[in-house]
């Protein structure tokens, strides 16, 4: 079989099973007063899904689709074009959104200590997960890309970043949450009354889908259960981001290796957890927190949670559900 007929076989694959491998999805009621687009479709490497609503819908969806197309034009550490792999090339850039989750990175990668870094490229391209050449890198390569990773070496300095010879960029751990930034902003002008939008394990919901205004109801995916919900949460508004141990993974010799990297030491997070809900009023910062809680531990993140007066729902690998801050969450019976 072509590579190229692979990739269209396994964008087939993933629009067929959305519902099963969606880390995050949200949950309406059937009832709503306003008209309602709907759309499900790839972007960034994941599965996005909308439901925009208004007296009258506008054909919005097709545009909210392209403009996470165009952010992943920035961002993307894959495409040649982009800024991001300009710097990885040269060592520089000038590009105000990558200068911006720059900034807002770097008191999230001094909290963590070092274990959530943005200079961590080297150490996941040699892991590839998700990619072509997914594997496990033998412990010499770890050690050697290692010594690349160093947030403390990224700098911006208004739209430009830098970053020593060598090191890597990889906004993955953020990509998704900064779509729903963007994704958000740009829906509030359109004027419409409200949406939902998931982007791989990110969401955004904002407005109202009704004119009582209920609240939005997110569902958590079980991290053990494909065909399960953990539960939902109750949302008047804001952003929800998940990271687990089951989005990209792979086994071998009975061990789960998965894509949450400590960058301290170039393996998956070692911690008590499975899966990480964090609930804010940033995407980006939901996103960058939900993996950090992971690499962190529970107890270890309440602090950063406060700081961000964010909210997270913890999952054990014993399966036991805990959760921090304001979040109305509610668990299903298992």
């Amino acid at each position: 079989m072509t590579q190229r007929r692979k990739v269209l076989l396994s964008i087939a694959v993933v629009l067929l099973a959305a519902v099963a491998v969606l880390s995050v999805f949200f949950v309406q009621r059937r009832k709503a007063d306003y008209e309602m687009e709907s759309y499900q479709g790839i972007a960034m490497g994941t599965i996005v899904s909308m439901k925009l609503y208004d007296e009258q819908t506008p054909a919005l969806c097709k545009q909210t689709k392209q403009w996470i197309d165009a952010l992943e034009q920035i961002i993307s550490r894959r495409i040649e074009t982009s800024p991001v792999a300009a710097l990885n090339r040269t060592g520089r850039c000038k590009n105000g959104v990558v200068a911006a989750t720059v900034r807002q990175c770097e008191p999230i990668s001094a909290a963590t200590d070092g274990a959530f870094d943005l200079t961590i490229g080297d150490v996941s391209a040699l892991w590839d997960f998700g990619g072509e050449h997914e594997r496990l890198p033998a412990q010499s390569e770890i050690e050697k890309a290692l010594k690349t990773v160093d947030y403390t070496s990224l700098a911006a300095d208004g739209d430009t970043v830098t970053v020593n010879d060598g090191q890597s960029l990889d906004l993955g751990a953020v990509g998704k949450g900064l779509a729903c930034d963007w994704v958000k902003d740009a829906l509030q002008k359109s004027g419409i009354k409200g949406g939902v939008v998931s982007v791989g394990g990110s969401i955004v919901a904002f407005g109202s889908r009704n004119r009582a205004g209920e609240p939005w109801r997110v569902a958590i995916k079980h991290p053990r259960n494909d065909n399960a919900l953990l539960g939902t949460i109750l949302l008047k508004e804001g952003f929800v981001s998940t990271s687990g141990d089951y989005e990209k993974f792979f086994e071998q010799d009975g061990k789960r290796y998965f894509h949450i990297l400590d960058a301290r030491t170039g393996y998956p997070a070692q911690s008590e957890l499975c899966s990480v809900t964090v609930v804010c009023d940033n995407g980006l910062l939901s996103d960058a927190l939900s993996t950090a809680c992971f690499l962190l531990g529970e107890e270890d993140s309440k602090a950063l949670l406060k700081t961000y007066d964010a909210a997270a729902v913890f999952v054990k690998t014993d399966g036991s559900i805990s959760t921090f801050g304001n979040v109305d969450f509610t668990a299903y019976e298992s």
